[in-house]
């Protein structure tokens, strides 16, 4: 188990990292409601602003890509500093 080969990750900075995912999981539904009445608004007045629909699905997008990086810190046991530098592409793959 990752978890516990890693051995780096403290208590501290795992709940700050689930805190932050929580708030995440709250934005993403946010963004995604906008997203909806957005387009469903867009669609009752007959016309789609394609760059405004674009803007707002890149932030859920951004959204998804950070959540992505903390449940994985979660799952591999990473601390704070290997997400930072995950999250800076530190080890090439950068953020999945």
């Amino acid at each position: 188990m990752a978890l516990f080969n890693r051995g780096g990750q403290t208590g501290r900075e795992r709940r700050a990292m689930q805190d932050h995912l929580r708030e995440l999981d709250d934005m993403r539904r946010s963004n995604l409601s906008d997203l909806g009445q957005m387009t469903v608004e867009m669609a009752a007045e007959g016309r789609f602003d394609r760059t405004r629909l674009s803007a707002q699905a890149a932030e859920v997008v951004k959204i998804d890509r950070e959540a992505d990086l903390i449940a994985r810190g979660l799952e591999e046991g990473l601390t704070l500093q290997e997400l930072d530098d995950l999250a800076r592409g530190g080890d090439g793959a950068g953020p999945r």
